[in-house]
């Protein structure tokens, strides 16, 4: 199957916060606070609100850090003399047209001209070609390389008749995102890098740490954390056992095949809006379109379109402010 990975890590942060977790949208770790100032196990950490510039502190029992490819930069905060955990790969993905790709096939050659591997995939209407695999540093809003965009043209064109020629206008968007490939601080000079997971604790600070790992994991990877620090911490006895396994994520609870059906049905919309917002928010589709106005159309009679073209609609934006902590356009274009 297919996910939306943006959409799937604000769903479990909402999920998390529907549970009772305190969530803390553009918030920024900038230090360790340890039990006898510079020495001793770590009670809590230094934050700051990047929105206002406020500073605060959080106590805690327990530290973990989960930062994906940023973890080695928490645990330089903690130990600058800290090795590296994390070693980065950088990919580059394209967004085509949508006739590149028949719906419902795709296509993945695992032998390219250089040996990475790259695939043609139908997505929501169009196509994603990817990716490269290139290690180097991480960034937080990074730029697809044009020579990586050329690469993939260049290879993507091998899998079409000759008589089509995939142009650079045909590039819709294009981004670059990083894999946190898992690196053991401890392993020899040249050792391989991992896509399973790691968890380490220092025993200094008492922090623990977790990388590595794939969106496939990413719940075996937190209940790998929880299962090693709560009892470790004295919490054993109070937590219980993990519930990850039978939680869904926001909005999964009751959800059938049916219910973009029922939306159209109940609501006016189109069929088309109908199934991406079951795609996107699950049952809390139905309060999505509870917000949605009349459109003075015979069809659909209601939800105004966002952008033309597109199923999205006006009052998503809305329902994001209000329901899923949107602090920005940024936040809405990216991560929502």
């Amino acid at each position: 199957g297919q996910h939306n990975d943006a959409r799937t890590a604000t769903c479990i942060a909402l999920t998390a916060a529907e549970e009772g977790a305190t969530v803390c949208n553009y918030t920024e770790m900038t230090g360790i606070i340890r039990a006898d100032r510079d020495k001793g196990k770590a009670v809590g950490i230094k934050c700051r609100d990047n929105l206002t510039g406020k500073e605060f502190e959080v106590r805690a029992k327990c530290i973990i850090f989960s930062g994906g490819p940023f973890t080695d930069s928490l645990r330089k905060l903690e130990d600058p003399d800290a090795k590296p955990a994390v070693a980065a790969a950088a990919g580059t993905h394209i967004v085509l047209p949508g006739y590149y790709s028949p719906e419902g096939i795709g296509l993945l050659d695992i032998n390219t001209s250089d040996g990475r591997f790259l695939f043609f995939l139908p997505w929501q209407g169009f196509t994603i070609v990817g990716t490269t695999d290139r290690k180097g540093p991480v960034e937080s809003t990074p730029e697809a390389p044009e020579q990586e965009i050329q690469w993939l043209l260049h290879e993507a064109e091998k899998y079409l008749a000759k008589d089509l020629k995939v142009r650079r206008s045909d590039v819709l968007s294009a981004w670059q995102g990083f894999r946190p490939l898992a690196s053991d601080p401890n392993a020899p000079p040249g050792a391989p890098v991992s896509r399973d997971h790691i968890i380490s604790t220092n025993p200094d600070t008492g922090i623990t740490f977790i990388t590595g790992g794939k969106w496939t994991t990413y719940r075996e990877m937190a209940e790998d954390v929880l299962n090693k620090v709560l009892p470790r911490n004295g919490l054993g006895d109070k937590a219980g056992p993990c519930l990850t396994e039978h939680r869904p994520l926001r909005g999964g609870v009751g959800f059938t095949r049916n219910v973009p059906v029922q939306l159209v049905q109940e609501f006016g919309v189109s069929e088309e809006t109908a199934k991406h917002l079951a795609r996107t928010y699950g049952m809390n589709a139905f309060d999505v379109c509870k917000l949605t106005r009349p459109t003075e159309k015979k069809w659909p009679r209601f939800g105004s379109i966002l952008i033309e073209g597109f199923p999205y609609l006006e009052c998503e934006v809305e329902y994001a402010c209000k329901k899923e902590m949107n602090c920005s356009v940024i936040d809405f274009l990216t991560l929502r």
